[in-house]
C-alpha cells in the first residue's frame, strides 16, 4: 500500500494518513477497488420529491448493514487490521464507526475496544454491545476519545480504526460510493455530490471516486451542524485555516459534531479542497435538521439519522441541487425514531385522511362505528 502527501508530494508505504515530513494528509495512490471476497454495497439511490430538490439524487447509505457509510470504511480497515496479525483493535467514535466497527470485527474475530463521548445514546451502546465489543467512555465529544484512541494505539499496536484522515483506508474506502454513482447513473451527469461531515472524508473519497470512473470531479456540497460547525465557520468567514470549535456543542446532530481539536489542520485540507473546486460549506441549526428530516420521511419515504440532514441543508441553500446532484445520506434514523423523537410536525389525523384524501367527512366516525359492531 503507498500513500502520498498531498502537501509536500513525498511518497509513503504504509496506511498511515498523516506526513511523517511535514504532518500532510496523505492519500492512497491507488484508486479504489474491493478488498478479496468483500460484497459489494450497491445502495440505493433515490430521487427526492421535497420541495427545492425535486430530482436529486439521494444516496441512501443507512441501507449499510449497520446502518451507515462507516461500514464501506471498517471493512477495509478491519481486514487490514487482521492481514497486520493485531491482536485487536481500538476504534473511537460518536456511534456510526462504533457500531460499524463492532460488526466487522465481530465477523473477523477481532477483539474491539470501543472509545465513545459520554452523551452518545444509549440505542448506540447497546448495538455495540450486542456485537460483543468492548466500551469505554470518556471525554465531550469526538475529539476527545480520538486522542485517547490514538494515546492507546501507541501504547499497545493496536490498529486505530479512524474514520477520519488520520487512516488513509478512510477516504480509500468511501471511493467506492462515487464508483457506485457512477455505475447507477451510466446515462447521467453528476455535477454536484453533497454529504454531510465532520472532517470530510466521506465526501472527497466520493468525488474522487467518481472521478476515478471517469467523470469529471463533480463539485463537493458539505453540511455541518451550526451548534458545533468548525468547518462551515471557516468557509463563511473566508478563513485560510479551520480552527477547533471552542464554545458549547448545541445539537443533536452528534455524529458530526467534531471539535477537531488536535486535527483541525485536516478541516483545512478538505476547506482548500471544496473552495479549489468551486463547492461550499453550509450550516444549519437542529430546528432546520429537524424540518428536512420529516421532509425526507413525508416526501421520500426515508428515516435517517439527523445529522444526514446538514447535507440537504446545505445543498438546498446552495441551489445546486437536481438530476446532476447526489446527496449522500450518510446513516440511517431508525436509532433516533425509536428513543422519543418527535416530527417537527404530526401527520394527518384519521378525522382529516377521511376528509381530505377520502373525500367523504363521516367516514371516520362510520369506521368508529365497525369497531364497536365487530368488537374489533
Amino acid at each position: 500500500m503507498k500513500t502520498v502527501c498531498q502537501s509536500c508530494g513525498t511518497a509513503f508505504a504504509g496506511t498511515s494518513g498523516h506526513c511523517a515530513v511535514c504532518g500532510g494528509v496523505c492519500l492512497r495512490s491507488d484508486p479504489w477497488s474491493a478488498p478479496p471476497a468483500s460484497a459489494p454495497s450497491h445502495t440505493p439511490l433515490v430521487r427526492s420529491r421535497i420541495p427545492g430538490l425535486e430530482g436529486t439524487w439521494l444516496k441512501v447509505e443507512g441501507a449499510n448493514p449497520s446502518g451507515s457509510f462507516k461500514d464501506r470504511v471498517m471493512d477495509v480497515l478491519v481486514r487490514e487490521a487482521v492481514a497486520e496479525g493485531a491482536p485487536g483493535a481500538v476504534v473511537a467514535s460518536s456511534g456510526n464507526a462504533a457500531v460499524a466497527a463492532a460488526t466487522h470485527c465481530a465477523r473477523a474475530g477481532l477483539p474491539l475496544l470501543v472509545l465513545v463521548p459520554e452523551q452518545v445514546p444509549a440505542p448506540i451502546l447497546a448495538m455495540v454491545q450486542l456485537r460483543g465489543a468492548t466500551i469505554l467512555r470518556a471525554g465531550e465529544g469526538p475529539a476527545a476519545v480520538h486522542h485517547l484512541a490514538k494515546l492507546v494505539s501507541g501504547k499497545y499496536g493496536l490498529p486505530n480504526l479512524a474514520s477520519t484522515f488520520s487512516a488513509s483506508g478512510c477516504e480509500w474506502a468511501c471511493r467506492s460510493i462515487g464508483h457506485e454513482i457512477a455505475a447507477q447513473l451510466t446515462d447521467r451527469e453528476v455535477t454536484t455530490i453533497a454529504a454531510s461531515v465532520s472532517v470530510g472524508p466521506v465526501l472527497l473519497g466520493a468525488a474522487r471516486g467518481l472521478s476515478e470512473s471517469g467523470r469529471l470531479f463533480p463539485r463537493m456540497v458539505a453540511g455541518q451542524a451550526a451548534g458545533c460547525a468548525p468547518i462551515a465557520r471557516a468557509f463563511s468567514e473566508g478563513s485560510a485555516e479551520v480552527r477547533p470549535w471552542e464554545g458549547p456543542v448545541e445539537t443533536r446532530a452528534t455524529s458530526i459534531a467534531d471539535r477537531l481539536t488536535g486535527y483541525a489542520p485536516e478541516g483545512t485540507f478538505f476547506l482548500n479542497l471544496v473552495r479549489a473546486g468551486n463547492g461550499t460549506v453550509g450550516a444549519a441549526d437542529d430546528a432546520r435538521l429537524r424540518e428536512i428530516r420529516t421532509d425526507l420521511a413525508r416526501y421520500d419515504g426515508l428515516d435517517v439519522e439527523l445529522s444526514s440532514c446538514a447535507a440537504v441543508a446545505a445543498l438546498l441553500e446552495s441551489g445546486l441541487g437536481g438530476e446532476e446532484s447526489v446527496c449522500i445520506l450518510t446513516g440511517a434514523g431508525v436509532k433516533e425514531t425509536l428513543t422519543g423523537w418527535e416530527p417537527a410536525s404530526p401527520g394527518a389525523g384519521v378525522d382529516e385522511f377521511f376528509r381530505s384524501v377520502l373525500k367523504d367527512p363521516g367516514g371516520a366516525k362510520e369506521v368508529d362505528q365497525w369497531i364497536h359492531e365487530y368488537q374489533l
